[in-house]
């Protein structure tokens, strides 16, 4: 879903999680995840909150593709120039000393911070994924019960 999100960045817009959109190409999925967990015997209400909660954490990273997208096309800005235009307005920040463990964090990034959708959707993914196994491993022992 990740990957699909990366080749068409406006598809994280299309549909809110309270107003789903029902189109087949949209549930492919979502047959997919619900499947599995069927297998391993998740009740349903669980099966589909899980199911949501991991398609609401691929859209939400996702919507900042199109979202950056726009702003480049809007401001003729990389994201790093971007940044690097507004980095006198970081830099007060940091020095009013309103926020010192932010100005502690940033001042340890030794060559910036870079922040690559990718890097961070799998950096989240894998707890994510570790918790649903939890609940997982959880119901499929309480059927063989």
């Amino acid at each position: 879903m990740w990957q699909l999100c990366r080749r068409h960045p406006w598809l994280a817009h299309v549909t809110p999680l309270n107003r789903p959109l029902m189109l087949p190409n949209l549930m492919v999925h979502a047959e997919w995840m619900l499947a599995a967990l069927d297998e391993r015997g998740v009740e349903p209400v669980v099966r589909f909150d899980l199911q949501v909660l991991l398609y609401s954490y691929v859209q939400g990273l996702a919507v900042n593709l199109e979202r950056e997208a726009q702003a480049q096309a809007a401001t003729g800005l990389t994201e790093d120039e971007w940044l690097d235009e507004h980095a006198v307005s970081l830099d007060a920040i940091v020095s009013s000393g309103r926020y010192p463990v932010f100005a502690r964090t940033v001042a340890a990034f030794s060559d910036g911070y870079d922040l690559d959708l990718d890097a961070l959707f799998a950096f989240g993914l894998r707890p994510l994924l570790d918790g649903i196994a939890l609940i997982v491993e959880g119901a499929a022992r309480g059927a063989s019960q």
